[in-house]
């Protein structure tokens, strides 16, 4: 959260009405999971499968455990929708808080994904700035929200019960996300209008989807937008890595993790415990839980002497 710039409280009460209402629980109906299934069939051509992807709004999962990307992490309001996602994909990152409070210091996304979620912030212009402090120069930032010639239909298809009831939220045109991108400092590079047919009818969604969909790109469902931060946006500072050697350190070490201040882009720190004859070891690793947001390494050194502890961890050092 930037200093001195609070969230409204007008803007705190939408935001916990949105909690509320995923808090209680959202069962998916099948339709949507079908429509998951053909947004993480999209996604799937834009994200490599090596990249690592933050969903912005992630809910129980269902759009993150669909794709094929190596590294995935989630944001959620809801602590239940969160512990739902953890459940889907044990390897994935997830956390509870808003993306207008974004805050995973020393942590870089490849891909950033706003899945219609925009529509339900609080502050768009907040999110869209804050979503700079996980992003590196090359990530990609991809939102995607439905057309506005699509709300007649979704509102019939909400009272048919074939979608779930939403909170109250905003109705941004592609126009509205171009023009907030270009405000918060991010580059546009497309708009790529897809899914004409978002339910499942005997394959012919697929074909309808694949060769129908960019002929009648005005009429399709799904607007997906593409950006990047421009180069004069991009991070210049450097990375850090601290070492720090452990050797019957046991009552240092916490106070080393408050005490070390973030330097450059982020700050990792690296304890090499070397042959303590006190609780070094355990206190190192308790630290690392005690600390989950910062980006702590632990290892105990395999060799002897301080040389050797040095190079082993400059070893495992990704700052710059």
């Amino acid at each position: 959260m930037k200093a001195g710039h609070q969230l409204p409280e007008y803007s705190r009460r939408h935001l916990a009405k949105v909690e509320a209402h995923y808090e209680a629980g959202v069962t998916l109906t099948k339709a949507a999971l079908s429509y998951r299934d053909m947004l993480a069939h999209y996604y799937n051509f834009l994200v490599p499968e090596s990249a690592s992807v933050l969903e912005v709004g992630c809910g129980a999962g269902d759009l993150l455990e669909r794709l094929e990307a190596a590294n995935r992490a989630g944001i959620d309001l809801s602590q239940n929708q969160t512990k739902l996602a953890k459940e889907k994909i044990p390897s994935g990152s997830f956390y509870v808080q808003a993306g207008e409070d974004l805050c995973l210091p020393g942590q870089l996304f490849d891909y950033i994904i706003v899945s219609e979620t925009i529509n339900l912030a609080a502050d768009v212009q907040r999110l869209l700035e804050n979503l700079k402090s996980v992003s590196h120069e090359n990530t990609r930032l991809i939102v995607n929200l439905h057309s506005a010639l699509w709300r007649p239909i979704i509102w019939a298809a909400t009272k048919a019960g074939l979608r779930n009831r939403h909170p109250e939220s905003n109705w941004l045109s592609k126009e509205d996300v171009t023009a907030l991108l270009h405000l918060t400092g991010w580059e546009l590079i497309r708009h790529e209008p897809r899914i004409v047919c978002p339910v499942k009818l005997f394959g012919i969604e697929e074909l309808l989807n694949r060769f129908v969909a960019p002929l009648l790109s005005p009429f399709c469902l799904s607007v997906f937008t593409v950006a990047r931060l421009p180069p004069e946006k991009r991070p210049t500072e450097k990375t850090v890595s601290v070492v720090m050697l452990a050797r019957n350190e046991a009552g240092n070490i916490q106070a080393a993790v408050e005490r070390t201040p973030k330097m450059g882009l982020w700050t990792e720190l690296i304890f090499v415990e070397g042959n303590s004859n006190d609780d070094t070891w355990e206190e190192i690793q308790r630290v690392k839980r005690a600390y989950p947001l910062k980006r702590i390494k632990v290892l105990q050194q395999g060799g002897k002497g301080k040389g050797n502890a040095v190079r082993e961890g400059f070893a495992i050092a990704e700052g710059e």
